[in-house]
Order: C-alpha cells, then structure tokens, then sequence
C-alpha cells in the first residue's frame, strides 16, 4: 500500500510530536560525577538489599528503586529537601530514572555516585526466617522491629516484636541503645534494609536485617 504525500507529512508530524513529549517528561536533574557521599553529600543506594548488604560505601543508605520504595520512603529519612544527594544505581538508565524521583520529590541537589568496589566496606548482616525463628526459640532474643504498616500487622506479627510504621522509622529507634543487637525484619527485607542502613549511619553498631521477612516467616 503506497502512502500519500499527505499522510506522510502526518506521520512525521506525530513523530515531531512524540518526541517532543518524550523531551518534556525526560529528567530535568543532570547526573553528574560526585566520587564521594559523606556528611555533606548522603550517598543513596538504590540496589537490591542483598547487594548493598554485601558492599556498599560506608554511610550510605539504602532505598530501593524498585516497587515505588524511592518516591514513597525517602522523605521518611531525608526530610531536608536541600541535603545534597548522591545517587548509586545499577545502570545509568536507573540513576536518571531515579534523579527524576527525587527531582518530582523536591530535592535540588543530587549527582551520580560513581561507586568503587575498593571503597565498599561497608555491610549489613542479613538473616533468614528460620534462622530468626531458631533465635527466639533459644531464648532472651535481641529486639526485633516489624517496620510494615498497619494493615499488614493486622494480618499476623511476632508476638516480641517491636511494632514500627513504616513511616515513622527515624522517630521509632530514637533513644534505643546503640550498642545492642537489633533484629529488622519487614514483608520482603526491603523497608527493613531501610531502617537498618539508616540505624547504621546514626551509629547502632548491631544490626541486622531479616532478608525474607515476614514472608519467609509465614512460610515457616
């Protein structure tokens, strides 16, 4: 079938116009190399909680890309939209998507953390269900903190645990020993990683997240 000088003049006007919708929605944040995070730049990593877990820089805190986590957890931690950020992704395609989260959040100054492996000495402890399970069964169990949210305890908890909105994990753990064990556990070991990095740059030296979470503990 032969196209029409009118119809291909349509064509390529709808494509014009495609891509110019494509350019409006695209990131409006550079991502720009920032080598290091600290006190001045919090480094956000958004890998899996088994990746971080087993390496990340040190000070980092972990809040998924996937399932949402980004956009509906990071003003829990990062209430100061002014905080400079540096972003840690996967891919680049991840930390643009990811810059454009935070940018949609309000957050004015993020780069891309350029991650070096050598440099990746920090972890998390992570345990499995029947594992946690094989703890309280010893007896005198360390803390454990549920961070779900209220539908979900309606549904079933540890009977020991201590309760925690997910929302509300930065005011929960105020005034905790930092020095005892704590034991975090959530759905999936998502929420929980959250919780967990977070309670580590604020300087608890025993933490650890429960990987498969209530999940694996229904399972049990």
């Amino acid at each position: 079938m032969k196209t029409t000088k009118a119809l291909r003049i349509g064509l390529a006007a709808a494509g014009m116009a495609l891509a110019s919708l494509v350019a409006c929605c695209a990131a409006k944040i550079p991502v720009e190399p920032a080598p290091i995070g600290g006190p001045e730049r919090l480094v956000i990593d958004t890998r899996d909680p088994e990746a971080y877990a087993h390496g990340h820089a040190p000070g980092s805190l972990n809040i998924q890309l996937t399932w949402h986590q980004l956009e509906d957890r990071t003003l829990s931690y990062v209430p100061d939209l002014a905080r400079p950020i540096a972003l840690r992704a996967s891919s680049l395609s991840n930390a643009e998507q990811g810059a454009a989260i935070l940018q949609e959040l309000g957050y004015s100054d993020v780069a891309l953390f350029e991650a070096d492996g050598a440099a990746d000495s920090g972890t998390i402890e992570l345990m499995m269900a029947d594992d946690l399970a094989k703890v309280i069964a010893a007896g005198t169990p360390p803390m454990i903190i549920d961070i779900r949210e209220q539908s979900e305890f309606d549904d079933g908890v540890i009977g020991i645990a201590k309760l925690v909105d997910q929302d509300e994990g930065p005011a929960a753990v105020e005034g905790l020993d930092k020095n005892a064990r704590y034991l975090v556990i959530c759905e999936g070991g998502w929420r929980s990683s959250q919780l967990a990095s977070w309670m580590k740059i604020q300087g608890f030296t025993d933490v650890v997240n429960v990987l498969d979470g209530m999940a694996g503990w229904r399972d049990l």
